[in-house]
């Protein structure tokens, strides 16, 4: 009979510590200000509060994250056209590194906006943050837009600040996905589902055709090309080094375009990846070089070969570094961990075969030369 109370009471106590862990919106205190409505939002850590006074159709909303953002930005909005971020009418909030605080507005036009401050296509009635325990609160009393329906599309995010300035946001996991609707009136609130964008699909088809080319293709063809030390090899060696390397360069050129689309579909890429998208343009310019110069190549015993084989030593190397460190960047933006692992194996494994095929070489150059000693004697 112990033993029953005894595991009752532990099951009692283990669900009163789970409940009391949980966040819940309505638990939070505000100082001098209380709220009828509010949400937890499924991204970002992220709460919404809200007054709705229906004849006006005014709302007056209290943004926060449960968490210190000293050092960061803080964003809420609405967006009255569509769903995603471009046409957001925003609230914005961040410290300084004095600790001073500062709220104001910024209409969002461009994915390469800084939140720059400026009046909202809505009609403002305050906006202001507070530090509360530690969490930069925003403050806003706003009218909503006159179309009947107390729904709205909203969007919130959190970024870095540089010399107290805000700066372009995390364009991968949570922050991709902080946006859906709010019902005003009745509290309910839904996230949206992401859809795959025509930019989405522009920078996953850059992606996968660039670490094809300049990721795979271009080192393959290297390592093919150290098929010229082994027997019997030859011409094939020369063709399948030759082939491997212009379907890169073609490649690489598709991917490079849908870049240069890409970055001009987005302008807030190219300001936050300025040199991934420098060293794709000096890969397109060195491939094009090695190009040019397969069709000004000396024959084997001219007297400028030396010279030809050491700018096609010096060009080939520097593209195939090159091209991995941009792969390398591209994992990074893509948040692909998985691919990056993946990509990491294939250049271990054709490092493995450079290596043995190095060794045969070495092997049959010094078993050749004892051969040519022993005829000599």
């Amino acid at each position: 009979m112990a033993y029953s109370k005894m595991l009752a009471f532990c099951f009692f106590f283990s669900l009163f510590f789970i409940s009391s862990a949980q966040t819940n919106c309505s638990d939070f205190q505000f100082h001098d200000k209380s709220f009828d409505s509010c949400s937890n939002l499924h991204t970002l850590n992220s709460f919404i509060h809200w007054n709705f006074y229906q004849p006006s159709r005014t709302v007056e909303i209290a943004f926060r994250r449960s968490e210190n953002v000293h050092g960061r930005w803080l964003a809420w909005a609405i967006n009255p056209t569509s769903t995603g971020m471009v046409g957001s009418q925003a609230f914005v909030a961040l410290q300084h590194s004095d600790g001073t605080l500062e709220a104001y507005t910024s209409p969002i036009n461009t994915y390469g906006t800084m939140l720059e401050k400026g009046d909202l296509s809505l009609r403002v009635y305050d906006v202001s943050a507070q530090n509360i325990n530690g969490e930069v609160i925003i403050f806003a009393k706003f009218e909503i837009p006159t179309n009947g329906s107390t729904v709205v599309n909203h969007v919130w995010q959190e970024g870095p600040l540089q010399d107290d300035k805000p700066r372009i946001h995390d364009l991968s996991g949570d922050n991709v996905k902080s946006f859906g609707t709010l019902d005003f009136h009745s509290g309910k609130t839904m996230a949206t589902k992401v859809k795959s964008s025509s930019r989405s699909k522009l920078k996953i088809a850059h992606g996968i055709i660039n670490g094809v080319s300049w990721g795979m293709l271009m080192p393959l063809g290297v390592v093919l090309a150290r098929l010229r030390y082994l027997p019997l090899t030859d011409p094939l060696w020369f063709h399948l080094h030759i082939y491997c390397q212009i379907l890169a360069y073609f490649l690489g050129i598709t991917g490079g375009s849908l870049g240069f689309v890409l970055g001009r579909k987005s302008s807030g890429m190219k300001i936050k990846h300025t040199s991934h998208r420098y060293i794709g343009g000096a890969l397109l310019g060195l491939a094009t070089l090695q190009v040019l110069a397969r069709w000004l190549r000396p024959k084997p015993d001219h007297k400028y070969r030396v010279y030809w084989n050491f700018y096609h030593w010096c060009t080939g190397y520097a593209t195939i570094i090159l091209g991995i460190v941009n792969c390398f960047k591209g994992f990074q933006m893509m948040d692909v961990g998985i691919w990056k692992n993946a990509y990491i194996g294939f250049l271990a494994s054709l490092g493995i075969v450079a290596v043995i095929l190095e060794v045969l070489r070495w092997f049959l150059k010094a078993k050749k030369d004892t051969e040519e000693t022993a005829v000599g004697a």
